[in-house]
């Protein structure tokens, strides 16, 4: 028995890092996953590595004329949508005052917008059982903030605030809604930072408690509990797994013990 058999679930930016490990790790646990993406090349990847119950559909999530597109696919072929990972993103960034506008508005339509395009489809399937779960992917970027990357800052916080409202609205009808916030994970959005060439590897891993950066799979475990049956008291929740990123604030110093 899997903590997801007989559940049907839509994933979205599925052929990235966490994505693509939260897919896998749902189809081992008995989940059917309809996994969204731009990009076919590692979508066809993805289905061959993880196996026939995925099934690929090219998704620009900016369209919500797509994004429901894919949702009814998942009820088309499963009966169902039991759980919703809104996870795709993308990065732009500068000084607020020099900020490209299109890619402001293509931040926040992709990683705002998009899920909320996604919560509109599927959420009158969960009305109709009533049950569902539904995660987004927020950061620590959306409790902090950094100079040069307000708008995925911007996005990010108000993804957390819409998770809020859904999960105050649609609690009473058995549907919860939480946010992952995640540190500093090694996927290729990581590897396009480092690419700026402004830090380093090793300094961002000395930046956490644990001492190092934080793997796709282990971001997956948790997107696992939140659409399993584990986490039923557990709603309108922004959920850090930052590896202890954001608990320290050293004024004295004093270095850790290692």
């Amino acid at each position: 028995m899997g903590r997801l058999d007989g559940l049907a679930a839509v994933i979205t930016g599925a052929a990235g890092g966490i994505g693509w490990a939260t897919t896998k790790r749902y189809v081992e646990e008995g989940a059917k996953v309809i996994a969204l993406d731009r990009d076919t090349e590692r979508g066809a990847a993805l289905v061959d590595d993880v196996g026939e119950s995925v099934t690929f559909v090219e998704c620009d999530v900016s369209s919500p004329t797509q994004v429901r597109s894919a949702v009814d696919r998942c009820v088309a072929d499963h009966g169902r949508i039991d759980i919703l990972f809104n996870n795709a993103a993308t990065s732009t960034g500068g000084y607020v005052a020099e900020l490209d506008l299109d890619g402001w508005d293509a931040s926040l339509k992709v990683m705002l917008s998009a899920p909320l395009y996604g919560m509109q489809a599927a959420l009158p399937h969960m009305v109709e059982r009533r049950s569902g779960s539904i995660i987004s992917t927020s950061s620590v970027y959306g409790l902090v903030a950094s100079a040069g990357n307000s708008p995925y800052c911007a996005a990010k916080a108000g993804l957390i605030n819409l998770t809020r409202a859904t999960a105050i609205e649609y609690g009473r009808l058995g549907i919860r809604c939480n946010a992952i916030c995640p540190g500093v994970v090694e996927t290729p959005m990581f590897e396009s930072v480092l690419g700026i060439g402004l830090t380093t590897r090793a300094e961002i891993a000395e930046m956490h408690a644990i001492g190092r950066t934080i793997q796709p799979s282990e971001i997956a475990d948790l997107a696992l509990f939140l659409g399993s049956d584990e986490s039923t008291a557990i709603t309108g929740q922004a959920i850090t797994i930052d590896g202890g990123l954001l608990c320290e604030v050293n004024l004295t110093g004093v270095p850790p013990l290692s």
